[in-house]
């Protein structure tokens, strides 16, 4: 009798398996479908010559019997503003039936950029039935960008700004000091006729013109190194406009004075 117990007590321990292991298969079959942005973050340079786009993409948990448009809203909190900073290729993502993901384009408008950056965040929605997973939202950092050049170009006008007022501009010429780097000897930092305009005396004209070097650092930022009177000075390079601005100091006068200089290509 007892072994008949037992018997009996094993196929039901059996069978109850063999049920709950079709019921979690049944389970597997029929779960709601989970969709995520594939990415939490990410950045978006714009730059001057390129296709300045970010690839949005959306992965559902199965693959679909039918099509499915899922939306991408834009957060409240976003910087960046549609039809100034970016532009979507489309409104909401369509995963087409028989696949497992979608995805948009979100293009940015370089001459709206910002190089600080502005911040763009989508937020998923999804239809009834389907389930949001971890990537419900996405934050995209939209930079403007500019690569540095190979090569500076070998004239600029020149603008300097001393004693709150624009002194003589001029034409500065660049000759580059070897094959790497951006590092050029500049025939004049301030101008030939600088020391004749801020003395008064045009006896000056075309003395003490301030001679230097000028490196672009991977950075942007600008070096400027001269001898004796002429002491140098520090700027930036917007690799985007190719304008190096610079504030040099002098040893030429007994007073110390700092002039501002432009140069455009």
């Amino acid at each position: 009798m007892k072994k008949l117990s037992y018997l009996f007590t094993f196929l039901t321990i059996v069978l109850v398996g063999c049920d709950t292991d079709k019921g979690d298969e049944s389970y597997m079959d029929n779960r709601a479908t989970i969709a995520g942005i594939t990415e939490s973050s990410s950045t978006l340079f714009a730059t001057a010559d390129g296709e300045n786009t970010y690839t949005l993409k959306i992965n559902v948990s199965k693959v679909l019997e039918s099509n499915m448009d899922l939306t991408i809203a834009i957060d409240e909190t976003s910087e960046a503003i549609e039809g100034v900073d970016f532009n979507l290729s489309e409104s909401s993502i369509n995963i087409a039936a028989g696949s497992f993901s979608g995805s948009i384009d979100i293009v940015a408008d370089f001459d709206n950029a910002s190089f600080d950056g502005k911040k763009l965040k989508l937020n998923l929605v999804v239809p009834d039935g389907v389930l949001v997973g971890e990537g419900s939202s996405i934050t995209i950092d939209i930079v403007k960008s500019c690569p540095l050049p190979s090569e500076l170009a070998s004239s600029y006008t020149a603008n300097p700004f001393a004693f709150d007022l624009d002194a003589p501009e001029f034409t500065a010429s660049f000759t580059r000091v070897g094959t790497t780097g951006l590092t050029y000897e500049v025939n004049s930092g301030w101008g030939p006729n600088f020391v004749g305009w801020a003395t008064g005396d045009p006896d000056y004209n075309g003395a003490f013109i301030y001679p230097c070097e000028l490196t672009v650092n991977a950075d942007g930022t600008v070096t400027v190194s001269g001898e004796s009177y002429y002491t140098g000075g520090t700027g930036t390079y917007d690799a985007c406009t190719g304008v190096i601005s610079v504030t040099l100091t002098q040893a030429v006068f007994t007073n110390p004075f700092t002039v501002d200089v432009t140069f455009t290509p």
